[in-house]
């Protein structure tokens, strides 16, 4: 028999008309006005699985990454040739996981990854193959993705608006620590973008 995977704490965060952004004050002003949709739905799911919690390693999977942040970098090199160093380090694919485990004070490192529409799946196989693999007990999935940019929609290929969320995960392989015991096999449906593979998961296995 393998090893169990048990999911220890659950938080997401789906944008709607009447809350479009989660509530992040938690988070010191002058950061809080820089981090884009994304980093502020990664910031606060992380906080919430995290919170009164040792620190871990974290998985963080995403089709788009900063999207909305890359294209500021590319409008500013197309009309002043220059990004600030500020700027750029904003839009870099990990931003959101590395302002969220900053905020956290979480030293134990993280990997990123990104394999388009399947960045779900994949990640979360990621994820808890680290912890199969015996060398830790406790790991945390971050699954997220921003709304385009309408500048983006007609060769993103895929529906607009697109799907947006942000899961996380702390997973362990300790039973006395988990609430339910985490189900690996695929979800019914068939997923457009990896968010919609997301939110379908939230739905058929958190809801």
């Amino acid at each position: 028999m393998g090893t169990m995977i048990y999911i220890e704490r659950a938080e997401y965060f789906i944008p709607s008309e009447e809350q479009p952004l989660p509530d992040v004050k938690f988070v010191p002003m002058l950061t809080r006005r820089r981090l884009s949709q994304l980093s502020k739905m990664v910031v606060y799911v992380n906080a919430a699985i995290s919170k009164d919690q040792s620190p871990c390693k974290v998985t963080f999977a995403s089709q788009y990454g900063e999207i909305s942040q890359q294209l500021k970098i590319s409008q500013a090199l197309l009309d002043t040739g220059n990004v600030s160093p500020a700027h750029f380090s904003l839009s870099v694919f990990n931003a959101s996981i590395a302002n969220a485990t900053i905020l956290e004070k979480n030293t134990a490192g993280y990997s990123a990854v990104f394999s388009g529409k399947a960045a779900f799946r994949e990640g979360l196989k990621d994820c808890v193959a680290a912890l199969k693999a015996g060398s830790e007990t406790e790991r945390v999935f971050i699954f997220a993705d921003e709304k385009i940019p309408e500048t983006y929609a007609p060769v993103a290929g895929t529906p607009y608006p697109n799907a947006v969320c942000a899961l996380a995960l702390r997973l362990t392989t300790d039973a006395s620590k988990g609430g339910r015991e985490l189900d690996e096999t695929p979800l019914e449906g068939n997923f457009e973008t990896a968010a919609e593979e997301a939110i379908a998961f939230i739905k058929q296995r958190l809801g």
